[in-house]
Formats: structure tokens, sequence, C-alpha cells
């Protein structure tokens, strides 16, 4: 047999997914990036409007300044002299640019990816810096506190970007100011006029009154925005304790009344099977066809409930926080599988299954409850899903001194590779296997995937539509000298 042997160079088209030992818990969720990068579209399309928004208002501030500046007593009432034309066309040209950031806004899809958004952003914040420069420069680009305006899109970048990218808009001010300075000292940039230049009435407690009143607005817009960013913070944090707290209640519900139910429709199940078997085999008279047609309906319909609900409890028993761990003994792997695969022969025959066994003595530890479970799954999915007439091979070996291998083979249905990381989730079925048995419950490769968790073995699943599956299962061997100390 070569069972255990990796796929052949022409078996390209099988597809392969491993189970890791104790991370078993970690479900693959498929299109998981896409999921996450939607959740930050709709983040990042908040933070867009909401940014447009706020430009409105700095738009407005400029024009209010910049009209004031124009007025002949702002000079000697107010003694600052401001530059109306500079404050005028910078407001006018951030009104502009966000009416085209807003439209374009307005024409993304709802879904839109976070990658476009995030350009449209990055867009959204050099445009600004650039227009922040000119007004620095207006202002005067060393001799006031302008250029710690800077820092408001510094913060912003951090609440809208990652760490590195909020870095390259620190790096983007830094340079668009350094710029400024170098071309006003070379010259190249004619100097505007000094804010506080000396004019009628004015005093140094008035120079010294404009800057202490420019830095506390400076503060004041630094709080708002870094408040902001905290208060989103706080309240992701109480909508996701309060969602968590909601969730384990309602799991924890659903898990008592699903265990309760389950126990209590045990015993009627197994009762009516077993009364089906009296009536099938005579004990109480002769059955017309028609009857015994629908008896038979009856036997193998609560046939499958009480495997369903057998499968169920154990999910619960598995996943139970009061479960106690099961005792560990060393076992002989290959008696165990044996046992298991003459129980499972009769089943097989029906369909016409034959099963080759090509099996060697190998020690492993763990509880013989759960590695009954698991191979026991293991044997059922290859025979539910193979063809009639077909073939399961079983194959055990220790590979070295401390791997046990198992490798159980068919060649039915095989499983799609876009689906293959589902198939150990509760009740998942492919529509492929659904149409092949109607039977199955879809809970055994859950039961694999929490038993594979509790004996350290990695489960490995190779399989296409055209080839079959084969799955190997790894775990610790035990060596002869460990098991007789």
């Amino acid at each position: 047999m070569d069972d255990l042997a990796p796929p052949a160079a022409d078996e390209a088209s099988v597809a392969v997914y491993e189970l890791p030992p104790g991370d078993s818990d970690a479900l693959p969720v498929l299109d998981e990036n896409e999921q996450e990068a939607r959740r930050n579209g709709t983040l990042l399309l908040q933070n867009a409007t909401w940014f447009c928004q706020l430009r409105w208002i700095v738009a407005g501030v400029l024009t209010a300044a910049g009209l004031a500046a124009s007025l002949p007593a702002w000079t000697n009432r107010f003694g600052a002299q401001l530059l109306p034309s500079w404050l005028l066309i910078s407001a006018a040209i951030l009104a502009a640019a966000n009416s085209i950031f807003l439209f374009t806004l307005t024409r993304l899809p709802p879904d839109a990816h976070a990658g476009r958004l995030r350009v449209h952003l990055w867009c959204q914040i050099v445009f600004d810096l650039a227009v922040l420069t000119a007004v620095v420069h207006s202002l005067g680009s060393y001799v006031t506190y302008a250029p710690v305006a800077y820092l408001f899109h510094i913060i912003l970048a951090c609440i809208f970007f990652p760490r590195w990218e909020s870095l390259g808009v620190t790096v983007v001010s830094a340079l668009l100011f350094g710029t400024l300075v170098l071309l006003e000292t070379a010259g190249v940039l004619h100097r505007p006029p000094a804010l506080f230049a000396e004019v009628a009435g004015m005093s140094g407690q008035s120079v010294w009154m404009w800057q202490l009143g420019s830095l506390l607005l400076i503060w004041a817009i630094i709080w708002y925005l870094a408040s902001r960013l905290a208060a989103e913070l706080h309240k992701r944090k109480r909508e996701l304790a309060a969602a968590n707290r909601r969730l384990e209640a309602s799991s924890a519900e659903r898990a008592a009344h699903m265990l309760q139910t389950t126990h209590q429709l045990k015993a009627p199940f197994a009762a009516i099977h077993a009364n089906t078997q009296l009536l099938l085999n005579g004990y109480v008279g002769p059955l017309s066809e028609p009857s015994r047609a629908v008896v038979e309906r009856i036997a193998v319909r609560s046939q499958m409930l009480s495997q369903q609900i057998q499968k169920m409890l154990q999910l619960a028993n598995l996943r139970s926080q009061a479960q106690s761990k099961p005792s560990l003994t060393v076992l002989d792997l290959r008696k165990m599988i044996q046992r298991e695969v003459e129980r499972i022969e009769p089943l097989a025959a029906m369909r016409g299954i034959s099963l080759e066994t090509s099996l060697e003595p190998v020690l492993v530890r763990g509880s013989d409850d759960y590695l009954v479970m698991l191979i026991d799954n293991l044997l059922n999915n290859a025979i539910n899903y193979s063809y009639d007439g077909g073939c399961v091979a079983v194959a055990c070996r220790q590979n070295d001194r401390k791997t046990a291998c198992t490798v159980i083979r068919d060649h039915g249905i095989g499983i799609p590779a876009d689906k293959l990381p589902r198939i150990f989730q509760d009740y998942y079925r492919t529509i492929e296997a659904t149409q092949h048995n109607k039977t199955s419950t879809g809970l055994g490769l859950a039961i694999v995937r929490l038993v594979a968790k509790a004996v350290q073995a990695t489960v490995r699943i190779e399989s296409s539509p055209s080839w079959g599956t084969r799955v190997t299962l790894l775990m610790p061997a035990v060596s002869d000298d460990t098991s007789s100390g």
C-alpha cells in the first residue's frame, strides 16, 4: 500500500489543508481579510466624511479672518498685520477642493474597499498640508506658532491610518515646512511682512497676548482631536464588551437548552428504533408490504436522529469547561483501528465497499474513548462519501520514534479546494456531500477537531473531487521503553 506516501506529481489538483495540534479551535473563516477590509472601509468612510465637515469650518474661519483683516481699522485696533488675499484665496481653494472631495465620496459605493478610501484620505491630507504651508508662509513661517498647526493633521492621520502611514504624514509635514523655510532663507520666496510689525499703539504686551491667544487656540484644537480619538476608542470598547457579554450569555443559554433537549430526546428515539426493530423482525406478527415500508422509513429516520443526538452530546461534553480531562494511558493504535474496522465492516459491506488494512504496531498515549471517537468518525466519513463498490484503505505505522501516522484513504466524491478549510465547522456540509449522503449529521469532523486538540494530534486532509480524500493523522508515539517504564 502506498497510502502513506505523499501525492504523486500528477496529483497537482489535490488540495491540502492541515489542522495543527493545540490550535484546533481557531477555525479559518473564508474571506476574513475581505470582511476586515469592508469593516475598515466603513470606518474610513465615516472619517473621510467627518474630515470634509471639519474642512468647511476651517474654510469659514479663514474667510472670516480674511474679511476682518481687509477692514481699515483691523491693524490699529487688534495690533496685527494679516494678508487678506492669502487668507481668502486659501479659503476659496479649500472650499472648492472640499466640494470635489465630497462629490467623489458620494460616488463611492457603500461597500467601497478600504484601499480606495485610504487613497482618498491621503489626497485630502496632502492637499490640506500644501494649503496649510501657504497659510504658515503668510503668517510667518518661524516667528509665530502657526507651524504647530501641522500637528492637527498628524493627529488626524493617527486616527485614520495605521502607525506607519501616520508616520508618513509626519514626514510629509516636516518636508513641506522644511522646504518652506529653506526657500524663504534662500530668498526664493519673498517673506511677507511680519505679523506683529510695529504699528501705532501696539505694545509688547499686545504681541504677548496675541501669541498666548494663538497658543491656547492650538491647544484647544489638539485637545478636541485627541479627545475625539479617545472617545471613539472608549465607545468601541464599551460596545465590544457589551456585545461580548450578550454573546456569552446567549451561547451559554443555547448550549444549556441544547444539552437538556438532546438528553430528553435520546431515550425516546432509542425506544422508537428498538420498537421498529421488533416490528420488522416479526415479533408482533407479519407486516404487509406497505406497512413494512413505512416502518423501515421510521427505523432509518430514528436511527439517523439518534446518531445526531449522540454526536451533539459528544460535542457538548468535549466543549464543557466542567468536563474533567480524560485519563491518559498507553494504547496500541493498531488494535484500536482493527477493532473499529471490524465494527464498521458490515455497514461498508451493505454498499459493496471493501476495507483494506495495513496496520503495524504503534503505541500512543491517549484516552481510549477519545481515540475511538476520532477513528470512528474518520472511518464513517470515508465510508459515507465513497461510491458503492469502492474501496477504503486504512494504514498505520510509526514514522519515527516520536510520530505515529494513521492514514485513511477513500476514492469517493472528494472535497472542492475552496470548501476544504470549512469542513471542521459544526453542521457544515458541501452541496456535493448533501447530495451524496442525506443521512450525515455534519458533526463528525467537528468532533474530530476537538478530539485532535485534546490528544495533540495533527489532522491533514488531501482531497479533490476527481481523486477522493486522504486523511493523515499524526500523533506523538510512545516507545516500548517508555511504556514499560
